[in-house]
């Protein structure tokens, strides 16, 4: 049990350390079946601040579930985020930060 807390506390402080106003690359994987021959299977959807990045995913895209969970978003300060638990988090903590 104590190895999971202290896994919980290191994702926790992952998280916090996300600047929402830092300019992102939102990638979109396309569906195997629109895919042709030397097509990437990343696309870039556009270049925008990290809050609204999160919110283009869970709320514009609400409808596409695949969409939502293959998206990447990709920081210059750090790892990629692919996780869409973790695009959900951010999307919270962006809707009671204010915007700067």
């Amino acid at each position: 049990m104590p190895g999971l807390v202290r896994d919980f506390e290191v994702e926790s402080i992952v998280t916090a350390a996300h600047d929402l106003d830092e300019m992102v690359d939102l990638l979109a994987l396309t569906r195997p079946y629109e895919r042709s021959a030397g097509m990437n299977m990343a696309c870039k959807v556009a270049t925008l601040p990290l809050r609204d990045a999160v919110t283009l995913v869970v709320e514009d895209w609400a409808d596409d579930k695949f969409k939502q969970l293959s998206a990447v978003i990709v920081r210059p300060s750090g790892p990629a985020i692919r996780s869409f638990e973790e695009i959900r988090h951010l999307y919270g903590k962006a809707e009671i930060s204010p915007a700067s």
